[in-house]
């Protein structure tokens, strides 16, 4: 399954239409990514994703989705990679703004399905692999590679010292997932060393 996130740029009123290239320009010059915990977008096979542990009245877009699958695609040993890095999804923000989904009376009908879960073990940052560009040098051409996801180990820190660093929560491992590891079907691109002598 291949998860990411997204980029906010303002609404543009006077443009009202872009153009492809215009969506990494736009993205590169007036985006910012979107919050560690959004996940935006889901890319699986029909038959990959263990659909069967999804509560069936579970909403698309409402506040929960998307972390209980990534949540839930780990726990049950499907590979997750996070593109973030590699796929730029452009998102005009409104007048209603970025959070509009978190208001109203259906804001916590996800919740109220799914039960209590931790979501950071569904986070982008929890996926087993991550995409990242490179320079092909034989054909000269910029290719994605997939690569293992390198943890970081949490220090000894202080609750409120790891709440203030927004870094440390993108490395935070769920204690959910020690439960059940993940065990990746996919397999980092392997390069050649080259070797004098």
């Amino acid at each position: 399954m291949v998860v990411g996130r997204r980029t906010n740029v303002r609404g543009n009123d006077k443009l009202l239409r872009y153009l492809p290239g215009d969506v990494t320009e736009l993205a590169k010059k007036k985006g910012q990514l979107f919050m560690f915990s959004a996940i935006d977008y889901f890319i699986m096979t029909s038959t990959g994703y263990p659909w069967h542990r999804v509560p069936r009245d579970v909403v698309v877009g409402r506040v929960g989705y998307d972390n209980f699958l990534v949540l839930n695609a780990l726990r049950h040993r499907v590979s997750v990679v996070d593109a973030t890095n590699t796929i730029t999804a452009l998102h005009q923000t409104g007048r209603d703004g970025n959070m509009a989904g978190h208001g109203g009376k259906y804001a916590g009908y996800n919740i109220r399905q799914l039960g209590r879960f931790n979501f950071r073990g569904g986070l982008t940052s929890s996926s087993q692999f991550v995409t990242k560009y490179a320079n092909d040098t034989t054909t000269k051409l910029t290719t994605v590679e997939l690569e293992k996801r390198v943890r970081k180990k949490q220090t000894g820190r202080s609750r409120s010292d790891r709440s203030s660093s927004s870094s440390s929560l993108h490395t935070a491992t769920s204690s959910t997932l020690s439960q059940a590891p993940a065990v990746s079907t996919l397999s980092p691109r392997k390069t050649a060393v080259k070797r004098s002598g």
